[in-house]
């Protein structure tokens, strides 16, 4: 791990370090979440429960860091109502399929997450479906991660 995550865990704690590591990266590109946690697993070690914990904490963070995202696309899509009108009514016949890309992209990072949370924003997905979806898919990916490092280590 290097001296900026260590410094980050030294100064919040294992959890909480986690939670702002997973804001963080949320908003800013050259941040990562992963590298983070592959760092945290490779020196100190999980155990199951501390790694769930973790998992929920890097989920959380990064819901917190794409709230703002997604907020800011909705705003701007109240501004382009007749157009995004038009795009939902074309995107009506496939009523689940915003959901599914979302779903896919929080776990697997295709089409890009950034992306996609804006995209949740503009096409009005419901704030609780964006919640529940990112912080399941993203727990997902991030219990992946987790458990492939420990596994490696």
């Amino acid at each position: 791990m290097t001296a900026e995550p260590a410094a980050i865990v030294a100064a919040l704690g294992m959890f909480a370090g986690t939670f702002a590591v997973g804001a963080l990266s949320a908003v800013l590109p050259f941040a990562s979440i992963e590298v983070f946690l592959v760092g945290l697993v490779l020196v100190r070690g999980v155990d199951p429960a501390s790694g769930a914990l973790i998992v929920v904490c890097a989920a959380a963070g990064q819901l917190a860091g794409k709230l703002p995202i997604y907020g800011a696309a909705r705003g701007v899509a109240a501004l382009q109502h007749e157009r995004l009108a038009r795009l939902r009514a074309r995107l009506g016949r496939f009523a689940n399929a915003p959901h599914l890309v979302l779903a896919a992209s929080a776990v697997f990072g295709l089409p890009p997450f950034s992306i996609m949370a804006t995209a949740a924003g503009a096409l009005a997905i419901r704030i609780r479906a964006f919640c529940a979806i990112v912080l399941a898919g993203r727990a997902l990916r991030f219990a992946l991660v987790i458990a492939v490092t420990a596994a490696y280590r």
